[in-house]
């Protein structure tokens, strides 16, 4: 009987213990979770945020809507290296660095630091930006992956979906890397939400941008070119200055019958947000139609963007 007596307490005693432990325990033992998974998920990563955020701070609420911050270029303002992510009281800190997306030498689109030029001429420093998100007091894993989620892109998102519509050609190529002209270096693709679980880069959709040379090129038979009347020199990005970055951007277009440009879209893009700058003074540009027996009528033209600091 007290055999079986001293086999029975430690049993009790420990139950009571680790009832005790399960009480006053989990909730720092589930920070250190989240703060771990953090670390392990996030900390060194390349991420795109979501909205491509204009601003050296950006601020989110618990919901994880942004404090309204202005919407940038996703060349510029799209992919983050996050540098440091951690739980700190009720927020979530995420300190990173930005990166542009550049095609050197006219091969792949690839991701490089960004630059901030120095206003005392000693040099440039690499953009950084800070994220706070309230997350609440104590978060589980699951409401943190919930605003994390609000932040950045995930693997059920598709950068086709959500970058311009004069872009959606080139960016269709490069995920699927059937274009010269516009291609995805690995590091690009293998950022979470850029492919996208199924991603809409279909061939059809993929060629389009061949599709309208080969229109052009029919057109042009027996037809009068359109002709330029307006200019307008297009401006370097705050990016491209500061890296001292330049190159030519090929553009295509739809000159209708009023010799308006239309349905632009990249064709070869150089990226660091001047590509974004070439649409924008392309638009504004006026030409005389083209002509078929005289009466005007729409083509698709070329149009090449030079953007040279000196």
């Amino acid at each position: 009987m007290s055999a079986m007596t001293r086999r029975v307490l430690p049993a009790a005693l420990s139950a009571g213990i680790l009832s005790f432990v399960s009480l006053s325990i989990p909730p720092r033992a589930q920070g250190q979770d989240v703060q771990q998974y953090l670390r392990n998920q996030y900390q060194g990563k390349t991420f795109v945020l979501r909205g491509f955020p204009v601003g050296d701070v950006l601020r989110y609420g618990s919901s994880g809507a942004s404090d309204g911050a202005a919407t940038g270029d996703w060349t510029t303002d799209g992919f983050v290296r996050i540098n440091d992510i951690h739980l700190s009281g009720d927020r979530l800190v995420i300190k990173a660095q930005r990166l542009t997306v550049v095609r050197p030498d006219r091969k792949e689109l690839e991701l490089s630091p960004r630059l901030r030029g120095a206003p005392d001429r000693r040099g440039t420093e690499t953009v950084q930006v800070e994220i706070k998100a309230v997350t609440g007091h104590n978060p589980s894993l699951d409401q943190v992956v919930a605003i994390a989620a609000k932040i950045f892109l995930t693997p059920q998102d598709s950068l086709d979906d959500l970058v311009p519509d004069y872009w959606k050609p080139c960016v269709r190529q490069g995920i699927k890397r059937d274009s010269a002209n516009c291609s995805f270096a690995a590091e690009i693709l293998f950022v979470p939400g850029i492919e996208g679980p199924t991603s809409k880069a279909s061939s059809e959709t993929a060629d389009a941008g061949d599709d309208s040379r080969n229109r052009m090129s029919h057109v042009r038979n027996g037809m009068s070119p359109p002709h330029m009347t307006y200019h307008q020199e297009p401006e370097f990005s705050e990016s491209a200055r500061a890296a001292k970055y330049q190159g030519t951007v090929i553009l295509m277009l739809v000159v209708n019958k009023e010799g308006t440009p239309t349905n632009l879209r990249i064709s070869q893009p150089i990226g660091c947000g001047l590509d974004e700058k070439a649409v924008q003074a392309v638009r504004n540009w006026k030409f005389a139609p083209a002509e078929r027996d005289g009466v005007p009528v729409d083509v698709d033209i070329a149009v090449e963007v030079d953007f040279h600091l000196y």
